[in-house]
């Protein structure tokens, strides 16, 4: 057995897992949160040399060497081409082994140590390498890791010097661990997120915990609360919401670092109706699922990649994302610390291929699934604690999930038991719990279904279990969809325990080569599932559908009637006044805007308010009449618009027509008539 086959022999010398955050040298640079200022972070992306070998095989570091971009995938880079499968396994399923073909990337590159660092300790992160890796400084092992989009740390202060330094890091494709990486997406391989050294004080700290409520925020290490750059006044504090967030920034002092924290206040509770409760107020979470995919760069998303999508989602109304199906890179959480965003926060586990390991899509039960092997055991718990105390200060994180799409066994309930034991009080869910012979069993705070339809939902709804219930997936937006999210939502707003869901998913995956969009089977993968990347509700370049407008319009928070001639506005925020929008309404008559009204409202989150039409109305028109209601942030964006129709009497003549012809063939229809 190869050391990446060996569970207990894949990490060596990894640090245990800690809050992510940057040390600084001064408090004025920890309170403006640029780490590129603090003199004790040194990032080394860029070009790394880089040689490509397609097995693993012993190799010399003399010789020519390519030169490739760190972060980035080999694969988006010219070595070897991109493989996109869902549910099969892209090798054979025999565990813990990986086939003997298993290429094998090599990056080096040099980085010089100031005499102060010398002085000091010294530590390499790694946020993202896929799958496995080894680590050498200066001609000297390190240690190993794997975990694809979860963090690496190591001490090297033993192996540098001050002066010139050399690092090498072999990245193997395949692992181990790549029996829970079988995500439905492109396969792709290398250091794919940031790498960076960290210069820290003797008898440093090394973690930090942060937790709050409606009373205040708590951290058991010397620290002051900032708000903005005075120190904050907590007797009121401000508390932190997805329509308003709101952030202070915690300092913790030690030695001469200074680490900041950007902290909200925040209390998640469940009511007794099964309401998720943010700070005692019932919210729906109008959700999303998201990969780290772009159509040049695989699973390489820089910060404009992610504000982008942040910003687009804000757009749409989406006010919650799940990391499906990984946790995302620091500072996506960052962001939506920031901008407001509740996000369900899953850790890299996903073994779905077990099901149709030999015999087509029924459940395989002649092997045991890694969820059910205790000899996984570790690397759950594992895979789980890495993603707590790395993520456990965000105040976006409304709840942690256990991975996907993977069974249920023993090791799920010890991830369950360990986040519990973290007391972060932030509810568990996982959606394949189901499968674990008792249905929703105790360990799920938060029961969760996938594509159940709408009046299955509705039956949970009335039944006697009062978790929240959470669709994590749903609203497939694949090819012209989705077209059901409206029927989905006229359930959810009716009942308070169906708390919402996340859209499978946000943008379609590709591969652009030569100005042409690709997929599956464009590159002779032995085993594909062909466009079934192009699910997302926008296109890979983030341009929208018709499906995108259709969820926007679904998930605004206003909503109008028309009484006579009163429209009837409600807020549907949860938190927020419509004081910071401006509103108008329009009367269309045959397509042409005979009358347009600005006006403002004063109202309360769940009110509504009465706006008297001013316009006369015509007794008849040919097409139509009506009236409709925009909504527009301070940018002058519109974020909403409601249309009623009005009582117009509609007296144009149709010509008559022959009906057309519907002949129907299987999944297929021909439509044949004039015109």
């Amino acid at each position: 057995m190869r050391k990446y086959e060996d569970l207990t022999r894949i990490y060596e010398n990894v640090e245990p897992g800690r809050t992510h955050y940057i040390p600084y040298d001064t408090l004025e640079k920890a309170l403006a949160g640029d780490k590129n200022s603090s003199k004790y972070y040194m990032l080394l992306n860029g070009n790394w040399d880089f040689k490509f070998f397609e097995r693993d095989v012993d190799f010399t570091l003399e010789g020519d060497w390519d030169t490739i971009d760190v972060p980035s995938c080999w694969q988006a880079r010219g070595y070897e081409m991109p493989y996109y499968t869902n549910v099969n396994y892209p090798y054979a399923v025999e565990p813990p082994y990986v086939p003997d073909d298993n290429p094998l990337g090599v990056y080096r590159r040099s980085f010089v140590i100031e005499e102060e660092w010398a002085k000091r300790e010294t530590y390499i992160m790694f946020e993202g390498v896929s799958v496995y890796f080894e680590l050498f400084i200066n001609g000297c092992y390190v240690g190993s890791s794997a975990g694809s989009h979860l963090p690496s740390e190591f001490n090297i202060e033993k192996y540098v010097q001050s002066g010139e330094n050399e690092i090498v890091v072999k990245v193997y494709k395949w692992a181990v661990t790549s029996y829970l990486e079988d995500q439905d997406f492109f396969r792709y391989s290398g250091i794919f997120r940031d790498v960076y050294l960290l210069s820290r004080c003797r008898d440093h700290v090394e973690d930090i915990k942060i937790t709050t409520d409606k009373n205040g925020i708590y951290c058991d290490l010397e620290h002051e609360i900032y708000d903005g750059d005075k120190i904050a006044d907590m007797a009121n504090p401000i508390l932190w919401n997805a329509e308003e967030p709101y952030l202070y920034t915690v300092v913790v002092k030690s030695g001469d670092e200074f680490i900041p924290q950007r902290v909200g206040i925040k209390e998640i509770a469940v009511s007794d109706k099964g309401e998720m409760l943010i700070n005692g107020v019932p919210v729906k979470l109008r959700g999303v699922n998201r990969h780290d995919t772009h159509p040049k760069n695989g699973y390489t998303m820089s910060e404009a990649d992610i504000d982008l999508d942040l910003k687009t989602m804000k757009k749409l109304n989406i006010n919650a994302i799940r990391t499906s199906h990984y946790p995302p890179a620091p500072y996506f959480l960052e962001k939506c610390d920031e901008m407001g965003f509740y996000v369900i926060d899953e850790t890299d586990i996903e073994s779905h291929g077990f099901t149709n390991r030999n015999n087509g899509c029924s459940i395989d039960i002649s092997y045991i699934w890694p969820c059910k092997n205790p000899e996984w055991r570790n690397e759950f718990v594992n895979r789980a604690a890495r993603m707590v105390q790395r993520d456990k200060n965000h105040i976006c994180i409304v709840m942690w999930s256990l991975g996907n799409e993977s069974n249920f066994g023993d090791n799920f309930i010890a991830m369950a038991d360990y986040i519990h034991e973290q007391n972060t009080g932030i509810p568990v869910h996982y959606e394949n719990a189901y499968c674990g012979g008792v249905p929703d069993p105790v360990q799920v705070d938060i029961v969760s279904r996938m594509y159940t339809d709408v009046s299955e939902i509705e039956k949970y709804a009335e039944n006697g279990d009062m978790r929240p219930f959470f669709l994590c997936e749903y609203s497939h937006a694949m090819g012209n969809g989705p077209g059901d999210v409206g029927d989905y939502w006229e359930v959810i707003e009716k009942y308070p325990k169906l708390i919402g869901g996340c859209i499978w998913e946000w943008a379609d995956h590709v591969v652009y080569e030569d100005g042409i969009q690709k997929y599956g089977g464009d590159f002779g993968e032995e085993t594909d599932d062909v466009n079934f990347c192009c699910d997302g509700m926008v296109f890979a370049d983030r341009s929208l559908k018709a499906g995108s407008l259709d969820i926007k319009a679904v998930y605004q928070a206003m909503d109008a009637k028309l009484c006579n001639r009163t429209l009837s506005i409600k807020n549907k925020f949860a938190f927020k006044n419509f004081l910071d929008y401006k509103f108008d309404y329009t009367i269309e008559i045959d397509g042409n805007i005979i009358f347009r009204k600005e006006f403002k409202l004063d109202t309360q989150p769940g009110e509504s308010a009465d706006i008297q039409i001013e316009s006369e109305i015509p007794e008849g028109c040919a097409l139509g009449a009506y009236v409709t209601v925009h909504m527009y942030d301070n940018e002058g964006c519109e974020t909403a618009m409601k249309q009623c129709a009005l009582d117009c009497e509609i007296k144009a003549e149709i010509p008559e027509r022959q009906p057309a012809e519907i002949e129907v063939n299987g999944l297929s229809a021909t439509i044949k008539g004039e015109g």
